[in-house]
């Protein structure tokens, strides 16, 4: 099926049972007491699945202090870190033999020079059905000790098939606690405004946890509710780990049940991180139910303050 007509065609086939995720089953139910499993239609990879290559490879990255790329998953967490970073981001997923989201951005933090945490992002969308630019604005908090909170205002303007355009904005809301020296805990609403555009700005609740620390370890689990690229509440369940080694060379890997692209993934990643503050990420994830859906990921940073 054509990437266009997949992403507005939708059905209703025989429902499908999530597999249990040992150790955070409980987890799961706690917070999305209300999703069900889906036998819908695939939906390819499109605007609201952009992120960077480690988070592409923990999957589950809400509950993270993590880089730049918090800008598009937790903006609160920025101002968990000091530093000021600049980081190149670019990702190209392949769904059978088309495109389905090409992109390349560049992005900036300062969490290091003021109280407020600001934060840029620049994304060309180079291929796929939809193409076209992205900006974000991000702002980051921190509230009280542990406690951040961050905002992210966005605009879109894209050209779509059969020469549809969209040009809108929306903002996403965030929260991000750091429970303890090893835990974290996140909370993102995603594009509160209806703007009508429910494929691209689909609104969306996550929640993220993860335990570790970002120089040994990390394990984070995560849920996200979509409320409208479907007929109802459909929910992804994501589990990942991160394991460093000599401070240096991080190592990825995760899975990914998304009952919104009645789709599972798996994925893989590795970093490296220099003493003179320039890192650099790859990941690949590959399809379960369809393995003719490939991503690749490619990030590069640089430090300029902090770490």
């Amino acid at each position: 099926m054509h990437l266009a007509a997949a992403i507005r065609h939708r059905y209703r086939g025989p429902v499908r049972k999530s597999p249990v995720l040992i150790g955070v089953a409980g987890l799961f139910l706690a917070l999305a007491p209300c999703a069900r499993a889906r036998g819908d239609t695939t939906l390819p990879a499109s605007i609201p699945e952009i992120q960077g290559a480690r988070a592409l490879a923990m999957s589950a990255y809400r509950g993270l202090a993590a880089g730049n790329d918090a800008i598009f998953v937790n903006a609160a967490s920025l101002a968990a870190t000091k530093r000021y970073s600049i980081e190149t981001q670019w990702m190209l997923d392949r769904f059978g033999d088309s495109t389905a989201i090409h992109t390349l951005g560049v992005s900036v933090v300062d969490s290091q020079m003021a109280d407020v945490t600001g934060g840029f992002a620049f994304t060309r969308v180079l291929a796929g059905p939809w193409t076209g630019n992205l900006f974000h604005v991000a702002f980051a908090t921190p509230v009280t000790a542990g406690l951040y909170l961050g905002a992210v205002l966005k605009y879109q303007s894209l050209d779509g098939p059969a020469g549809d355009q969209t040009k809108a904005a929306n903002v996403d809301a965030s929260a991000y606690w750091r429970l303890a020296q090893l835990v974290g805990i996140g909370v993102t609403g995603y594009n509160l405004i209806s703007a009508g555009h429910k494929m691209l700005q689909p609104r969306a609740l996550g929640v993220g946890v993860s335990v570790g620390d970002d120089h040994l370890y990390r394990l984070a689990a995560d849920w996200r509710g979509d409320f409208d690229r479907r007929e109802s509440l459909t929910s992804a369940y994501a589990v990942g780990g991160e394991f460093v080694v000599n401070d240096l060379v991080p190592l990825r890997a995760s899975y990914l049940k998304d009952e919104t692209r009645d789709a599972s993934f798996w994925s893989a990643g590795i970093g490296i991180v220099s003493s003179e503050g320039v890192g650099l990420d790859f990941t690949y994830r590959q399809g379960i139910d369809d393995s003719s859906e490939r991503t690749f990921a490619l990030a590069l940073k640089l430090f300029v303050f902090g770490t």
